[in-house]
């Protein structure tokens, strides 16, 4: 779904998300990019999702046979594992910080 384009989704020209050496679909890398960005200004496991809903909306407008069924479900698999990353790292920043005070 998110690699390869067999699906006829158009394909990343870029190597920057390789997904089991393929190349990742256009809307994806466009997932990642934006995510990447929006949790610079805010980093929280809502950007996440919020961007995450964004894809799903652009993958599902492609009418892609093979992508729009199952892009909300491998999607939300995703962004429960990007999730729980960012809030271990948020964790770690938030015992970092408090320690230092000390």
């Amino acid at each position: 779904m998110f690699g390869g384009g067999s699906c006829g989704c158009p394909v990343s020209s870029s190597s920057k998300y390789m997904l089991f050496d393929y190349n990742v679909v256009k809307w994806f890398e466009d997932f990642m990019d934006t995510t990447f960005l929006a949790l610079r200004d805010r980093p929280c496991a809502e950007t996440v999702q919020s961007n995450v809903e964004k894809a799903v909306q652009t993958a599902r407008q492609r009418n892609c046979q093979c992508c729009s069924p199952v892009v909300s479900g491998g999607m939300q698999e995703l962004a429960t594992v990007f999730k729980r990353k960012i809030d271990e790292v948020i964790a770690q920043v938030g015992i970092t910080c408090f320690s230092r005070k000390t």
